[in-house]
């Protein structure tokens, strides 16, 4: 069933020449300074730690470096609705001789950075001077986390239609954990539980590369914990597989995560 989905959507790629997703800003001339964000998308998040300061340095260029006194406008829209997030500043100034310049996206209180959660952001580059196309980046941040093994358990797909083994790590102190190529290799994929209420839930996130498409699948879900008759943890969940960039979805998928 899989292999038929990616033949049809093989085909609409070929309908369609637009990737949409970490386009390289390209520049305007005709003796106009344009800004623009350095890259329209960001698939990875951004990790925040002490070393950054909880900050994510995010490029804006500008099409003539030799121009003196440039200023780029800038808006930050946050998923996070109670201010934890803003910009350092709202207006950017390059430097003489410089291309480039960075929005920093500052954390207001880092203690009440939530771990279990990836932050969505979208900048955007405003005013007279922005780039028509170019305007607008989509990312996301993540607390860094330091994580421990579990061990080796299973996963019981009905997406892959296969049972096999797991690496399985948790985030110290936190019940947050990590499932190493759980679909593809390079693809971990994070599992928040919420030990009390017996549920877990996966945020959106990279689950594999789609090469027909050339595009990363995202994956999100939840599901429920329990203890099976060997009294061993089992994370039962939904999973849903879909491309935001197409509007495209092939449903939830029941998959099962036995631990060691």
């Amino acid at each position: 069933m899989k292999k038929i989905i990616y033949a049809l959507m093989i085909c609409l790629v070929a309908l369609s020449a637009c990737d949409q997703d970490n386009i390289q800003t390209k520049y305007d001339t005709g003796g106009v300074d344009y800004v623009a964000v350095g890259v329209t998308a960001v698939d990875e998040p951004y990790k925040l730690n002490a070393d950054n300061s909880y900050t994510i340095a995010f490029p804006i260029h500008r099409s003539l470096k030799d121009v003196s006194g440039t200023v780029a406008n800038l808006v930050l829209v946050s998923s996070d609705e109670t201010g934890l997030f803003e910009l350092e500043s709202e207006s950017l100034t390059f430097e003489d001789g410089s291309a480039v310049a960075y929005a920093n996206i500052t954390a207001t209180n880092p203690s009440a950075i939530d771990p279990a959660t990836i932050y969505s952001f979208e900048l955007m580059v405003v005013g007279t001077n922005a780039s028509p196309l170019y305007h607008t980046a989509a990312f996301s941040g993540q607390l860094e986390l330091s994580f421990e093994t579990v061990g080796t358990g299973s996963f019981e797909s009905t997406w892959d239609e296969v049972t096999r083994p797991v690496n399985l790590y948790k985030a110290v102190g936190l019940d947050i954990y990590k499932a190493e190529a759980l679909y593809e290799d390079g693809y971990d994929i994070l599992i928040i539980a919420d030990e009390g209420a017996a549920t877990v839930s996966l945020p959106e996130q990279r689950g594999w590369f789609h090469t027909g498409v050339e595009l990363p699948v995202r994956i999100a879900g939840s599901g429920t914990i329990s203890i099976n008759g060997d009294g061993k943890k089992v994370f039962t969940m939904q999973i849903e597989h879909y491309l935001p960039e197409y509007d495209h979805t092939w449903g939830e998928w029941d998959e099962i995560i036995t631990f060691p």
